[in-house]
């Protein structure tokens, strides 16, 4: 395989693990420590059971068939009825098998369907040590083994031999004491992890709030690992920087608006002493114009201002907007489904819709405000049956002071910033604005907050 294709291989991999694990954190970490501690458990549990389990056995298959050869010479060497008798009591009591004798030949052994590990280290020892004929049955039940075997004097020696002789006894307490530690250390692992995780989870939810506006209060890590204290203290320092960032903006915009105040109020005065004519017309209506553009460009640079979020009824604002546009004989048509209480900022959200109403009232005759609350947002729409925006220029009609061509009059007054404004209301709150076709047969501006 060439190294392209092993990189491709490699890539397609990762993409189908990407796709089928788990999307949270906490859920791949867990993965990453059960997986090797279920494999090292597999592989101990292999190594007990073939290998030190396969050498247990073998010896005690080995030793049972040393006692039984043991019993074959004590027989061979003592006949008599007494010492038979001896030999089966002892045999009983101090090796723990069941003897007994009687006339006739052994059954010829043929390998059953079900042998165990246990039968066929008997089976091994007998043919390598006895050398005598011999019947095996391991499934006489009872935990037993019957063992039979030919002697040399015409009779067979049964024996019957308890599993206990031929097993370890600590398998089960191997078991149970594998799975007991396994649950002890997959409780570890889960509580450690949780513990690591909360910290990154208590900064993931400040993160949401300051991209939604909102106040985030200091986060203390006293624990945790280094680099999510860093982290912690690069947020700290981002926020404070944004703050600090906020603030100068709004102490120069305060100097710009009574720099460029006073000699517009100065020229206003100086063309209200000229006489009438055509010239001071003209003079009056460019200063004019200065005017709006420098409050539009002020209401576009200031933003949000120092106006915190509080949880606000949105119904209260969409009707003092409409109630606005209806002042200024716009037919305009509201409703909201849903619960409307949302955290925001009520000055600059009135200020965003107002803006977007404004801007549909402008380029139609008829326009629809509607809010509709999901699980997630708050949607709001604004629908108008004007001319509408070609979808290429969706996005261009947010750049500051974009005007469009003669579809849109030149002569209404407005400098370019409504959309502007409007979406940087909505994006110091977390959402966004998204203009589309509208089923009024104009543009449709979507508003959309998060809760």
């Amino acid at each position: 395989m060439s190294l392209s294709a092993a990189r491709d291989l490699f890539e397609r991999v990762a993409q189908w693990s990407d796709r089928h694990s788990p999307q949270t954190l906490f859920a791949r970490a867990l993965i990453i420590i059960v997986v090797p501690m279920l494999l090292l458990q597999a592989l101990s549990a292999w190594w007990f059971y073939s290998q030190r389990g396969d050498n247990v056995t073998n010896r005690l298959a080995i030793l049972l068939v040393r006692d039984i050869r043991l019993l074959i010479s004590l027989r061979s060497d003592f006949p008599d009825d007494p010492h038979r008798d001896w030999i089966l009591r002892r045999s009983a009591q101090d090796l723990l098998l069941f003897v007994s004798f009687r006339k006739g030949i052994v059954r010829p052994f043929k390998q059953p369907e079900y042998f165990d590990i246990v039968a066929r280290e008997v089976q091994g020892a007998l043919e390598a040590d006895i050398k005598k004929p011999f019947f095996l049955d391991n499934n006489i039940g009872g935990g037993q083994l019957l063992i039979e075997i030919q002697l040399t004097d015409g009779d067979v020696m049964d024996i019957l031999v308890p599993h206990v002789r031929l097993t370890f006894g600590s398998s089960f307490a191997y078991v149970v004491a594998q799975l007991g530690l396994a649950l002890v250390l997959f409780g570890l692992s889960i509580w450690f992890m949780r513990r690591e995780l909360v910290p990154i989870e208590h900064l993931g939810v400040a993160a949401d709030a300051l991209g939604k506006g909102r106040d985030v209060p200091d986060l203390a890590f006293s624990g945790g690992t280094r680099e999510v204290r860093n982290a912690a203290t690069a947020f700290h320092t981002m926020r404070i920087r944004l703050r600090r960032s906020i603030q100068q903006r709004t102490e120069m915009l305060a100097g710009v608006s009574h720099d460029l105040r006073t000699p517009l109020t100065r020229m206003k005065l100086s063309l209200a002493l000229l006489p009438e004519s055509p010239e001071t017309k003209e003079l009056n209506d460019d200063v004019r114009d200065m005017e709006r553009m420098i409050e539009g460009y002020l209401a576009f640079a200031r933003g949000e201002g120092d106006e915190d979020p509080v949880m606000t009824d949105l119904s209260e604002i969409l009707e003092d907007v409409a109630v606005g546009a209806r002042r200024d004989n716009a037919n305009i048509d509201l409703s909201w489904q849903g619960d409307m209480n949302v955290e925001l900022r009520p000055l600059a959200m009135k200020r965003c819709l107002t803006n977007l109403v404004s801007n549909a009232m402008r380029y139609s005759q008829n326009v629809k405000l509607e809010a509709v609350r999901g699980r997630t947002s708050v949607e709001i729409m604004i629908d108008d049956d004007g001319p509408g925006i070609p979808p290429d220029k969706y996005e261009d009609v947010f750049r500051p002071f974009f005007r469009l061509d003669e579809s849109r009059n030149v002569d209404t007054g407005g400098v370019g910033l409504g959309l502007t404004i409007a979406r940087d209301v909505a994006r110091s709150h977390g959402g966004d604005v998204a203009l589309a076709a509208s089923p009024l047969g104009g543009l449709r501006v979507t508003v959309r907050i998060p809760l």
